[in-house]
Formats: structure tokens, C-alpha cells, sequence
């Protein structure tokens, strides 16, 4: 009889270290995804309150556009954080919930 003996107890803390530290990566990202969502929600926020104010039509109109900008970003930040690859999101949804929002935006009856 032969008999082989490895000592996997390296790989075992290696494993275990490895596994750690995607649950850290999970956590950090969870936390800029709430951070960055929050952010973008308070400036459009504080836009909207600025607007309120604004008589002059192209004003109003430069802060709306800045609105749609920032909710066009909001969106796109959405999507990769509930894709499964971070570095890619699907366009076709996007564009679909991007002219959703932008048309109830704009109250185009016409969908133009």
C-alpha cells in the first residue's frame, strides 16, 4: 500500500480569503450603487426646487434639460447595477425606458 499525503491547508485559507473578499467587493459596490443613486436623486431634487422659481422660459428649459440629463445617467447607472456584468448593459432596454422618461417629460401627445 502507498499512501500520498497533501497539505491543501494553504489552499484551504487562500480559498477562504479569496471568498471573504468578493462578499467586501459585493458590499463596497452595493454601497457606491445606494451612494451615487442618492446623489443624483439630490440634484435633481435641488433642480426641480430651483425650477420652481424660474420664470424666464429658457431657464426653465436649460434646467429641465439638465434634469433629463441626470436622470438619463440615473438610468444608465441602474441598469449596469442590475446587470450581470458591470461592463455592459442591455441598450435596448435602456433606449426603451430612457424615451418612457423623456416623453412624460417632454408631454409629447404625439411621441415624437
Amino acid at each position: 500500500m502507498i499512501f500520498t499525503l497533501h497539505d491543501i491547508t494553504e489552499r484551504l485559507k487562500t480559498e477562504k480569503h479569496l471568498q471573504s473578499s468578493v462578499v467586501e467587493k459585493e458590499t463596497l459596490l452595493k454601497e457606491i450603487h445606494h451612494r451615487v443613486k442618492n446623489n443624483l436623486q439630490t440634484i435633481s431634487s435641488l433642480l426641480d426646487l430651483q425650477a420652481e422659481s424660474i420664470t424666464e422660459p429658457k431657464s426653465l428649459e436649460a434646467f429641465r434639460s439638465s434634469q433629463s440629463r441626470i436622470r438619463s445617467m440615473a438610468l444608465i447607472h441602474e441598469r449596469l447595477y442590475k446587470s450581470e456584468n458591470l461592463s455592459e448593459i442591455k441598450a435596448s432596454e435602456y433606449i426603451k425606458n430612457l424615451v418612457e422618461y423623456l416623453e412624460g417629460t417632454y408631454h409629447s401627445p404625439s411621441g415624437k
